[in-house]
Parts: structure tokens; C-alpha cells; sequence
């Protein structure tokens, strides 16, 4: 999730262009919020409806066509591009000395650079061959490998290498993913006249694509880590800014990406695994790849990221996970269901279940399943007839009525679906024997 900043306002009035055309410029003052960026320009849109027997008509209707806005603001040392930036709203002054029209414009996307000829360099349609994503995380877990110390009895030194000293692995082009690199960047500010200086180190990881992708696909890549990093460091990685390679030169990107509802926590956290990060990276790349992925991949970040679903949809959600899975490994028959195995092979060695107690265990998780498709949420009086028979529908000498089917009797089941599901997303599809990933409900 990319980390929520305070709004950013142009203290100072900026000019604007309009597509590429620098005839043509208008004053205009901007707000970067956390996800989207508002642009007032002393600009009246009205003057491109068309009149039709000498009269314009606007109303709620109209529809303005969107346009790339490049945002000049040298008091700022900063310049913008925005791109698909969309009318929301205008207004007019008349009869005072400050007369006249502005017009909002919104957007989404826009890249940033401090150099304005780089800036207008970008093409109309910018092809991205890297993206770094730079992240409080990376130094929790890389360090600082710019930094050297040398202490000893004459001297104690900072070392700061100028050098890209950085670990990377090939990616032998797993969806389209070149090279996976982890790096830092340093910047050091000293003040003369306090004698205080800091050293500001952010950590990234950058993202070689093998085939250039347009900008707008950039969030897909970008999600895809998240889901990767939460595995391994779950709730702690948190995108503090993004950078995307255009050409030769890399630009700051603001994009929305899927993944916005990270419980991020302050306290410290194990990684999952005793596996160095870059190989835990390749081997999500390599055997649960989320982009172009299907069935049971897709529902990943569903389990392991945070969501607004209330119980009953949680408990759905893992059933499905675990019977797309297992229903891919042909395990579903009249006698060995996907349910029965899973609680098997995932859960009923930890907690010494028997043979009849992993049956009567599938089997009220099947028939609460069942209830919830076909007959919705609620549950009369907290009672579930428990059917044995799933075929027939005959009654079965085994057969039940659960009489206490509140909530705290609904989250034990639930709760044992989501340990079965991630056991299967580490031991059997990343093929870990131990790991240790925690994560709240």
C-alpha cells in the first residue's frame, strides 16, 4: 500500500500545458493527495462545447474529452506530467477584479521529475522496462550495503559508497520478469550552523521487465511484490514511493495499485521462512506467478492480505481456495473427499485427530458450505442438520443435528480452513517444510 502522505499544495501559482501544446499556457495551482492529484487552471472548458444555433448547452451530461496536463512549478523545483486527467467541475467569478473561470481536472497517474526537459521526453504513451519500489522493509531486512563502518583506535568512519551496491538474481524471464534486484540509495544533509548531520537511507526493490510494458500496467507488477513480500514479511511492507525506467532515466510514478487496505504494523515482525529474500522472490515468480495466473493463484491475496469480508464469506472463500486446488490434484471421490484429505494432510496429525473425528470434521464444514450457497447466512436457531449422504440424499445411520452453530462454532471451522490454506500456499505449492507466517484474522 503506498504509504498515505499529507496533501501536497503549490505554495506558488504553476503554469500548465495542455497535450503537448506549449503555445498555449495557463496558471493553475495543484494538491497532490495520497492517491490522486487535483489541478485548478484559470481555463474555461466551456469554450470547447460546440454551439449548436448559436447556443452552448452544458449541464451534468456534457462530457469532456481527458487530456495529459504537464504542470510547470519552478518555485517548487519540480515538474509534472499528468496523464488521462479527467473535468471535475468548474467555476466563475464575474464582477470583481479577480474575474474569470477555472476549471478542475483530477487524475490518478502522473510521473514527476525535477529536470523539465526530462519530463518532456516521456512519449505519449510511456513504455516502462523497470519499476523500483522503495520501502521502509527493504532496510529491515537488507540493512544498509552503501554504508560501511570502520571503527578502530584512530578513527571512526562512515564509509558511503557512491556505487550501486546491490544483490540482484536472474529471473530466467518468469512472466516476462527479467532481473530482481535489492539496493539502496543514501542521502546525507549536514547544517553548518546546528553541526547536525543526518544520513537518509531507503531501500528498494527494482523490477527488471524483460518486454517494455505501457504505464498503466506497472500496478499489476507492483501488486504482485506485495502479495509476494506479505508472504514473507507479512503486514510490513509498505510502498513508500515509486520509480519507473522510461528510456534511459527514471521517473517518480504516482499509480493506483489494488492492494490499499494493509494493516501495516509498527511492532516487529520473523519473516516466514529462513530463506534469503531474493530467493524466496524467485521462487514466487517461478511457481505461484499472480498476473498471469488462474483457479486457485488468483485467490491468494484474498487469504493472506487484509479484507472488509465478515466471517461466513472468509469461510467460503477458503473452502473454494482449497477445493479449486485439490480438485486440480483429482483428489474428490465418494469415499476420499478434497475436504477430508486436506483436513488430513494439513491439520489432523498437529491437533491428534481420529479417524471418525476428521469425518464428522469434514463433513459439518461440507454441510455449513452447502447452507451458506443454497440457503443463505442465516441459521435458524443455530441448529445445522449434518447429512453424511451427499449423494443420494438418503438418511445415514451417522447422520446429526448440530445444535450450536453460533459464531464462536462457525470461526473454529473457518479458522481451520485458513490454516489448511496456508499450509498449501507454502509446504505444497512453494514447497516449504517449515515456515512461520502470522497473520490475523
Amino acid at each position: 500500500m503506498l504509504r498515505q502522505q499529507p496533501s501536497i499544495i503549490s505554495e506558488n501559482m504553476a503554469v500548465c500545458y495542455f497535450n503537448r501544446d506549449y503555445e498555449c499556457k495557463y496558471k493553475c495551482s495543484y494538491e497532490m493527495k495520497a492517491s490522486i492529484i487535483d489541478i485548478e487552471i484559470e481555463y474555461d472548458i466551456s469554450d470547447e462545447v460546440l454551439a449548436v444555433n448559436g447556443v452552448k448547452m452544458c449541464g451534468p451530461k456534457t462530457e469532456y474529452r481527458k487530456r495529459d496536463i504537464l504542470i510547470v512549478d519552478h518555485q517548487n523545483n519540480t515538474n509534472i506530467l499528468v496523464k488521462e486527467a479527467y473535468y471535475a467541475g468548474h467555476s466563475s467569478v464575474w464582477g470583481t477584479p479577480d474575474e474569470g473561470t477555472t476549471t478542475k481536472f483530477q487524475s490518478s497517474i502522473y510521473f514527476e521529475h525535477a529536470a523539465l526537459d526530462k519530463i518532456c521526453l516521456l512519449p505519449e504513451t510511456p513504455k516502462v522496462s523497470a519499476v523500483r519500489i522503495y520501502s521502509k522493509a527493504i532496510n529491515d531486512l537488507l540493512g544498509h550495503p552503501s554504508r560501511k563502518i570502520k571503527d578502530n583506535d584512530e578513527e571512526y568512519a562512515i564509509i558511503l559508497s557512491r556505487r550501486n551496491c546491490a544483490k540482484c538474481t536472474e529471473m530466467n524471464l518468469h512472466n516476462n520478469i527479467k532481473r530482481i534486484t535489492l539496493a539502496d540509495n543514501w542521502k546525507c544533509i549536514s547544517n553548518d550552523k546546528t553541526h547536525n548531520m543526518s544520513i537518509d537511507f531507503t531501500g528498494y526493490v527494482e523490477i527488471e521487465i524483460a518486454k517494455r510494458v505501457n504505464y498503466e500496467q506497472v500496478s499489476d507488477y507492483i501488486y504482485e511484490l506485495e502479495i509476494f513480500m506479505q508472504l514473507y514479511y507479512p503486514d510490513k511492507f509498505r510502498v513508500d514511493k515509486i520509480y519507473v525506467k522510461v528510456g534511459k532515466i527514471f521517473y517518480k510514478i504516482s499509480i493506483l495499485h489494488a492492494h490499499k487496505d494493509l494493516n501495516y504494523k509498527e511492532r516487529n515482525v520473523r519473516v516466514s521462512v529462513e530463506e534469503p529474500l531474493l530467493d524466496f522472490l524467485k521462487k514466487c515468480y517461478a511457481t505461484i506467478p499472480y498476473r498471469k495466473s488462474k483457479t486457485e493463484i488468483r485467490n491468494i491475496p484474498y487469504i493472506v492480505m487484509n479484507t472488509s469480508r465478515g466471517l461466513e464469506d472468509n469461510f467460503l472463500m477458503f473452502y473454494r481456495f482449497i477445493e479449486c486446488y485439490y480438485k486440480k490434484q483429482k483428489i474428490n471421490n465418494i469415499n476420499k473427499t478434497f475436504i477430508t484429505y486436506s483436513i488430513k494432510e494439513n491439520y489432523a496429525k498437529e491437533h491428534d485427530l481420529s479417524e471418525d473425528e476428521i469425518e464428522r470434521l469434514a463433513q459439518e464444514i461440507v454441510c455449513l458450505r452447502n447452507h451458506y450457497v443454497h440457503a443463505g447466512y442465516y441459521i435458524k436457531n443455530s441448529i445445522l442438520r449434518v447429512s453424511f449422504d451427499r449423494i443420494n440424499r438418503k438418511k445415514n445411520p451417522k447422520d446429526y443435528t448440530a445444535n450450536n452453530v453460533d459464531a464462536h462454532w462457525i470461526y473454529e471451522r473457518m479458522r481451520i480452513l485458513y490454516r489448511i490454506t496456508i499450509n498449501i500456499i507454502f509446504k505444497d505449492m512453494l514447497g516449504y517444510k517449515r515456515y512461520n507466517f502470522d497473520k490475523d484474522l
